[in-house]
C-alpha cells in the first residue's frame, strides 16, 4: 500500500460552505447515496482517442493518506483524522502479539537465510535447538519440503555443499531465528536479501513441494517497517500516527480473521506494504526501511487499536479519494465528501488518452470499437460517483465489464473516472455530483446554484463571479480542456474569446484568451463532441446567419472552423443541449422568431440534421438553457424562465418533454442563464 500504488484500504474540516441567499430558491436537501444509471456515451472511431479524467488514487475506502496529510497540517490531531475517516470506532489499547506476515517476495520453493551465531530451529512443537556442524562454518542454511508431504528438510551451505542437518517430522513448519532474538537475514530468489525482526518460518503451500516463508514478527516491530512503506516518513507527525493506527488495526483485522491460520497477512498492497528492517543488494547496497519519524508515530500510538463491535476494524485506506470516501463492506465505511483530499494531492485529479486501438486490443471480442457507454455509477460525488458498469461495443460485439476491471486493463488511477469531451453536458461545477445552474445579473454578477438531482435546488446561490456585464455572449456546460469539468466561454465587447475553466470547487481559475474578432457572433454555444473525436467543440452564429463549427483541441482552445449552416438569422436562441436523442453525438438546441423549439441532431462528423420541431410558444421564455440531466433521469433537461420570472423545468425524456413544473420564482433578476 505505497502512495504510488493503488490499494486495498485506506477528512474533516468541512463540507462546502453554503454562501447566503443571493436569489430565488427552492427547499434544500440532501445529496443522493444511491447508486445511479447513466447514459454516458461517446461514439468512437478506429482512429479516436479519447481522453479519460479520474479523481483519486485506489478504492477510495476508509482513510485518504493524502486526506490525513493535509489535515495534519492543518492542525488536525491523529484522533480527530481516524474519526472522520473512521466514525463509530472506538480506541482501545492492547498488547504487541505476534503477527505472521507471509512473505510473497520469497517466489521459490524452499526459505534460505543468512547464517548467524546464535541461530535456532524450531518447529511446530515449539522445541528450540542450536545449529551448526562441530568445526564447520554455515554461510546459509536452506528449508525444503518433503516430497512425502511429512516434514520439512534443513539443510546448511558449508562451501559449496548443502549438507543435510536434520528432518523434522513435524508437518506444521520449521522456524529459523537467533537467540537471543534480534534479525534474521532471508535470501530471495534473485540473490538480494531482506532483513527481519523476529523469525522467520517455513510451512506448507498446496501440495508438496510447496512452501510458503512466514515472518513471525511481534506488532509493533512489524508497524516499524510498514508505516514508512505506506506514508512517507517526512510528512506530520499527526499523519503518521494516524498511518500507525490505521495499519496496526488493520493487521489485527487480518489476524482475528484467521487467527490459526499460517499466516495472517503479507507483504505487499494486496495487504500492507512490509519490507523488515532493510534490504541487502547481491552487490551490497543497503536500503533501510525503518524511518525515525514514524518509530516516534509508532511509539506515540503504542498499541492503539479501533475497535466496532468488539472486534478489530476493518480500516482500509488508499492514497487519495478523490474527494469522496467510497462505501465499504462495514458501517463505518460510509461514502461522504472529504474536504481534505485535494490540498497539495498530486493524484487527486489525473487523465490518460486511450486509443481505439488500445480498446481493442485490451476487448478484441468486440471488434472496431464504436462507442463507450458508461451505464451504471455508485450515487455520490462528481459526476455520479464511480464507475460500476460499462458497455464497450464494436463492429463485432458487445462487453459489459465492470469500472474496476475496465480500470485495470488501462492502468487507470482508480475507478472513478469519465470519458471526457463527450456528448454529455458537465454542470457540476462543484464537485458534489450534483448538477449546478449559473445565471447573470444585468449587474454582472454571476451566481450559481447546486441542483439537488431530483429537478429541484438544493442550496442557495453563491456568488461565483462579478464583472461579467462587459461579456456579450458567456456559455457553459462542456468540458472543454478534458479535465471532466465543465467550463465557460465568453465574447467580451471587443470580441475577444475567453476561456474560464472550472476550479473544480465551485468557481472558475484563472481565464485565458483563445481568440479575437468574435464581435461578428450572435451566438455562442458549447454542445459537446460534435465530431467525435473525443473533444468537447464550440458553435457560433454569426451576423449574417452562418452556422460554424469550431473543433475543440482539448486544451480549451478551438482549431479552424467550418461552415455547418446558414439561414440561422432567424434564430432567437441558439444552444448546446449534449445528447439529446442518445446517439451519443451532441446536438443544438434552437429558438426561431416563431417561437418554435427545434432539435438539431448532430451526426457525429460535426454537421447537424435537419430540425425537428420539440415545442411551440417558446417566445414567452426570457431565458432558455439546456442543463445536463437536472432531473436525474440521465438525460439533458430544459431549463427556461418567463416574464414573471417563475423558473421551470421542462424534463427531456428522449424524444419529447414531460409535463413542466415550476422550480422557483423570482429569476427576474436575472439576464442570461448559462
Amino acid at each position: 500500500m505505497s502512495l504510488t500504488r493503488p490499494r486495498r484500504r485506506g477528512f474533516l474540516l468541512v463540507a462546502l460552505l453554503l454562501a447566503a441567499l443571493l436569489g430565488p430558491v427552492a427547499a434544500a436537501g440532501p445529496p443522493a447515496q444511491a447508486s445511479v444509471t447513466t447514459t454516458e456515451r461517446v461514439t468512437l472511431t478506429a482512429s479516436s482517442t479519447m481522453t479519460v479524467a479520474g479523481r483519486g488514487y485506489g478504492h477510495g475506502i476508509g482513510m485518504s493518506q493524502y486526506g490525513a496529510r493535509a489535515a495534519a497540517a492543518g492542525g488536525s490531531t491523529y484522533r480527530q483524522i481516524l474519526d472522520f475517516y473512521y466514525p463509530g470506532t472506538t480506541a482501545t489499547t492492547v498488547a504487541s502479539t505476534e503477527l505472521r506476515v507471509l512473505l510473497k517476495s520469497d517466489t521459490d520453493d524452499d526459505l534460505r537465510v543468512v547464517a548467524a551465531p546464535g541461530m535456532v530451529m524450531s518447529d511446530a512443537r515449539g522445541v528450540p535447538r542450536s545449529i551448526g556442524f562441530p568445526g564447520a562454518t554455515v554461510s546459509q542454511w536452506r528449508v525444503l519440503r518433503n516430497a512425502n508431504d511429512t516434514g520439512f528438510v534443513l539443510f546448511g551451505l558449508v562451501g559449496s555443499t548443502w549438507r543435510l542437518w536434520s528432518q523434522s517430522a513435524s508437518p506444521g513448519f520449521i522456524s529459523l531465528s537467533t537467540s537471543p532474538a534480534t534479525t534474521v537475514q532471508v535470501v530471495l530468489p534473485d540473490g538480494s536479501r531482506r532483513e527481519y525482526r523476529g523469525s522467520v518460518r517455513a510451512v506448507a503451500d498446496g501440495a508438496a513441494p510447496g512452501l510458503a516463508s512466514v515472518n513471525a514478527v511481534r506488532m509493533e516491530d512489524y508497524l516499524r517497517s510498514v508505516v514508512p512503506a505506506e506514508m512517507p516518513s517526512s510528512w506530520p507527525a499527526n499523519a503518521l500516527r494516524a498511518q500507525a493506527v490505521a495499519a496496526r488495526t488493520y493487521a489485527s483485522q487480518n489476524r482475528a480473521s484467521r487467527p490459526t491460520a499460517a499466516w495472517h497477512t503479507c507483504d505487499d498492497t494486496a495487504c500492507q506494504v512490509y519490507r523488515g528492517v532493510r534490504s541487502l543488494s547481491a552487490a551490497g547496497a543497503v536500503t533501510p526501511h525503518e524511518a525515525a519519524a514514524t518509530d516516534a508515530a509508532i511509539s506515540a500510538t503504542s498499541g492503539v487499536t479501533l475497535y466496532y463491535a468488539g472486534a478489530p476494524a476493518f480500516t482500509q485506506f488508499s492514497s487519495s479519494n478523490g474527494g469522496w470516501t467510497a462505501t465499504g463492506s462495514a458501517p463505518y465505511l460510509v461514502a461522504k465528501r472529504d474536504p481534505w483530499d485535494a490540498q497539495g494531492n498530486p493524484v487527486h485529479a489525473w487523465s490518460v488518452r486511450i486509443t481505439a486501438a488500445q480498446l481493442r486490443a485490451a476487448y478484441p471480442a468486440v471488434g472496431t470499437p464504436q462507442s463507450i457507454t458508461v451505464v451504471s455509477r455508485t450515487g455520490p460525488g462528481e459526476w455520479g460517483g464511480r464507475v460500476e458498469n460499462v458497455v464497450i461495443a464494436g463492429s463485432t460485439g458487445s462487453r459489459t465489464v465492470t469500472g474496476a476491471a475496465f480500470r485495470t486493463a488501462f492502468g487507470l488511477r482508480s475507478a472513478w473516472w469519465k470519458v471526457t469531451g463527450t456528448s454529455r453536458l458537465e454542470p457540476d461545477t462543484t464537485a458534489d455530483g450534483r448538477p449546478d445552474l449559473t445565471a447573470r445579473t444585468p449587474a454582472g454578477e454571476l451566481r450559481s446554484y447546486e441542483g439537488n438531482r431530483s429537478g429541484g435546488f438544493a442550496t442557495a446561490a453563491r456568488r461565483i463571479g462579478t464583472g461579467w456585464q462587459v461579456m456579450r455572449h458567456v456559455t457553459d456546460g462542456a468540458d472543454l480542456d478534458g479535465d471532466g469539468n465543465g467550463d465557460i466561454l465568453a465574447i467580451d465587447g471587443g470580441g475577444t474569446l475567453w476561456f474560464y475553466p472550472s476550479n473544480r470547487a465551485g468557481g472558475l481559475a484563472a481565464r485565458q484568451q483563445v481568440g479575437t474578432g468574435w464581435q461578428i457572433m450572435a451566438f455562442l454555444a458549447s454542445p459537446g463532441d460534435m465530431t467525435g473525436d473525443g473533444r468537447a467543440d464550440v458553435l457560433a452564429v454569426d451576423d449574417a446567419g452562418t452556422l460554424w463549427l469550431y473543433p475543440g483541441d482539448g486544451t480549451g482552445r478551438v482549431t479552424a472552423r467550418r461552415a455547418i449552416g446558414s439561414g440561422w438569422q432567424i434564430m432567437t436562441a441558439v444552444v448546446g443541449a449534449g445528447d439529446m436523442d442518445g446517439d451519443g453525438t451532441a446536438d443544438v438546441v434552437a429558438r426561431d422568431s416563431a417561437g418554435r423549439l427545434l432539435l438539431y441532431r448532430g451526426r457525429g462528423d460535426g454537421s447537424v440534421r435537419g430540425a425537428i420541431v420539440i415545442g411551440n410558444g417558446w417566445q414567452t421564455m426570457r431565458l432558455l438553457t439546456v442543463q445536463g440531466d437536472w432531473s436525474g433521469d440521465g438525460r439533458p433537461d430544459v431549463l427556461a424562465s418567463d416574464a414573471s420570472g417563475a423558473l421551470y423545468l421542462y424534463p427531456w425524456n428522449g424524444s419529447a418533454f414531460s409535463a413542466r413544473r415550476a422550480i422557483g420564482q423570482g429569476w427576474t433578476v436575472y439576464d442570461r442563464l448559462l
